[in-house]
């Protein structure tokens, strides 16, 4: 990855709809250059989606994160389970004390329980924490 790489993801991080057009006039590329590095960066895995993000009307009023502790920590046995909540939108396997953080976007406190409900019947699990967000402190995208 060169720096050409890096200024199109940062413009991309900033608005995903940017045209290739803009992006290219910015950091010195053609269109057909920036969509051509898209692509390569895309194929690679730098690049693995574009996301929407609602504000307002439709915003999750519920935000946590779940930190898990498996035992054993079998990752391939529990992803399809926790792949059936759509809620979840981010996870991470860990090294240390925690195997596993999720984080979850709900519109109540009540589906929150209800999916702390669904992760505690996770097989193995040992140790279940649930971290409600109070306040964004920082805002990527």
């Amino acid at each position: 990855m060169d720096k050409f790489d890096q200024k199109i993801i940062d413009r991309l991080r900033r608005n995903a709809r940017e045209s290739l057009a803009a992006i290219g006039r910015e950091i010195g590329l053609s269109r057909s250059a920036v969509a051509e590095r898209i692509q390569r960066l895309e194929e690679r895995g730098v690049i693995r989606g574009y996301t929407l993000r609602l504000g307002g009307i439709g915003e999750r009023a519920v935000q946590a994160y779940f930190q898990l502790t498996l035992s054993p920590f079998r990752l391939d046995e529990i992803m399809p389970l926790i792949q059936r909540i759509p809620e979840i939108t981010l996870g991470h396997a860990l090294s240390g004390e925690i195997d596993l953080i999720l984080f979850a976007e709900t519109d109540s406190m009540e589906r929150l329980n209800q999916i702390r409900r669904q992760l505690e019947q996770l097989p193995d699990l040992k140790r279940l924490l649930t971290c409600p967000v109070l306040q964004a402190v920082t805002e990527t995208g």
